[in-house]
């Protein structure tokens, strides 16, 4: 049973629990949509186990339940045509194949190795098989005015819930990295859905009021910040940072103060109660209450035409404690605590990215696409893999930069690149590389030369045998580290033949010749070779 002296429950009716619920989702969805171009769904499940479709998800979740305590319920019919299609489009603010499309995600080989690293953390949901003929706009509008802010509310429930069962592993400060919210900005919505609450009352009643609306009007006005707090934690917010936050690392700090840009912005003013708190009117709710209707509150918001709803809630609402060791340090949205003597630093996977060296580089790189076809200029769009080389080596070293400290001021930037394409032919490909690598007195010198194509199993695949041919030093732990992190998600990755090695002071690397494979090797070995050419460079 919920704490007894938890005011969100010993002063408003289960109708009133429901608008502040349901506005608080409300709120989030919202939130989520304004940042729908830099918070990516793959990030939230990585992260907090919980995407944009899950909210959806538990929103049907909520119609199904509600039909099941009564199959023979006169709406049925409606809740049972509620579904998925539907459910997103309250989310996404549209059809979430137009969302999609408007935002597109494509997932690094980073995000997918940390989201499947995560799984055990990720919202778990039974498959709807309930068959739906969809909703007439008629249903629609039938099924807004009933039903809406019942499931809306059951939803931000089911957040919670999903949030209390994760308290020692999905870190508050991690959540406003990623998606710009916290434990902490769900409480702060339901407060400033109270005083929109309150602020309607007053607006219908006037001058007018009954003692019930007086009442009402001051439970609301007294809910502030802390009082949320209380109801979305299970416990005071003090106590639960107590047992589970974390101190915060620096680069949590740094990434922190990174994505300022996407948190959520919150009235401080507003948060703070408004008048004195009165005397609880409510009992921790059970069954028995919960079925209780008309309740004074219902005949309130009916004279101010608010939906009401006698919402289920859960027996408890305390945050459990997790057996799982807790991953991650923690601040929230507006307590950053500096003091780090206690810094936890534990990995979230197998492979963590190597922190860039402290040294400038300033890197002179050769990209070598190796294709008979592209050669022949026989591809409809030109090479595609030099170019993806290319790009990928920007966006990673622009990733190494963002991940020094504030104050550390080196950085890697690329001078100068040259690209050329050759054939599939030994001494092409052999020349191309000893000139690249200052072993003749034409063309530039290279700190780092990336192949692409010709290390498959083809005869005319022969990139590795060129390669061995020019290096001088071997470094084939390289490719053998890149070549197991990658097939663990695509086995064929196996089947790349790709070697490194060092020919002077250039180091040569064989990327695949398909472009999506080549961003996934470059994720991976780009931090590593940083650390490579600064030692080859003696730095």
């Amino acid at each position: 049973m919920p704490s007894k002296d938890i005011y969100f429950y010993t002063h408003f009716a289960p109708e009133v629990r429901t608008h502040l619920e349901a506005g608080a989702f409300r709120a989030l969805c919202k939130h989520l949509n304004d940042r729908s171009d830099s918070v990516q769904n793959i990030d939230l499940m990585s992260i907090a186990g919980f995407g944009r479709n899950c909210l959806a998800k538990w929103l049907v979740k909520e119609a199904r339940n509600l039909c099941s305590e009564d199959p023979n319920h006169k709406n049925a019919a409606l809740l049972n045509a509620f579904g998925h299609s539907q459910a997103t489009r309250e989310v996404y603010g549209c059809d979430f194949f137009r969302w999609k499309k408007k935002y597109p995600q494509k997932a690094t080989f980073e995000q997918m190795q940390k989201f499947q690293e995560s799984e055990s953390i990720h919202a778990v949901h039974k498959e709807d098989t309930m068959l739906k003929s969809g909703m007439t706009v008629a249903m629609t509008q039938e099924f807004e005015q009933k039903f809406k802010m019942i499931l809306e509310a059951g939803a931000f429930r089911s957040l919670l819930e999903h949030l209390a069962d994760r308290s020692d592993i999905v870190q508050n400060i991690d959540l406003m990295n990623i998606s710009g919210f916290c434990r902490n900005c769900l409480a702060k919505w339901l407060v400033v859905e109270a005083r929109n609450l309150s602020s309607t009352i007053k607006g219908v009643c006037q001058e007018s009021f009954t003692d019930e609306e007086t009442q009402l009007v001051k439970d609301l006005d007294a809910f502030g910040y802390d009082e949320g707090a209380k109801y979305v934690y299970g416990i005071e917010y003090a106590e639960w940072k107590a047992e589970h936050a974390k101190k915060a690392t620096d680069k949590q700090l740094s990434m922190y103060k990174a994505s300022a840009t996407i948190h959520a912005k919150h009235d401080k003013k507003m948060l703070e109660p408004q008048c004195k708190q009165g005397p609880a009117s409510y009992a921790a709710p059970s069954d028995e209450l919960e079925r209780r209707s008309p309740t004074l509150a219902t005949q309130v918001l009916r004279k101010v035409s608010l939906p009401t709803a006698a919402a289920k809630r859960p027996t408890s609402r305390s945050a459990p404690r997790s057996k799982k060791p807790p991953p991650l340090s923690d601040v929230c949205c507006e307590d950053v605590d500096n003091d780090h003597s206690m810094d936890r630093d534990v990995a979230v996977s197998r492979y963590r990215t190597p922190s860039p060296p402290k040294v400038d580089l300033f890197l002179r790189v050769g990209i070598l696409t190796i294709s008979d076809r592209a050669a022949n200029g026989e591809y409809e769009n030109g090479d595609l893999s030099g170019p993806a080389v290319e790009q990928s080596l920007n966006e990673n070293i622009t990733k190494l930069n963002a991940m020094r400290g504030e104050l550390d001021a080196t950085n890697a930037k690329i001078i100068f690149c040259v690209k050329s394409i050759v054939p599939d032919e030994f001494e092409d490909i052999v020349n191309h590389l000893h000139q690249w690598c200052g072993k003749d007195d034409e063309g530039p010198t290279c700190d780092i030369i990336f192949t692409t194509g010709g290390t498959g199993f083809s005869a005319r695949d022969i990139t590795p045998e060129a390669t061995n041919e020019v290096i001088e030093k071997d470094a084939s732990g390289l490719m053998t580290f890149a070549t197991a992190q990658c097939s663990a998600i695509q086995p064929l990755a196996a089947l790349s033949r790709g070697v490194a090695g060092i020919c002077g002071g250039t180091l040569i690397v064989n990327l695949p010749g398909n472009p999506a494979g080549v961003g996934q090797v470059l994720d991976i070995l780009l931090p590593l070779l940083i650390h490579a050419i600064k030692d080859i460079k003696g730095l």
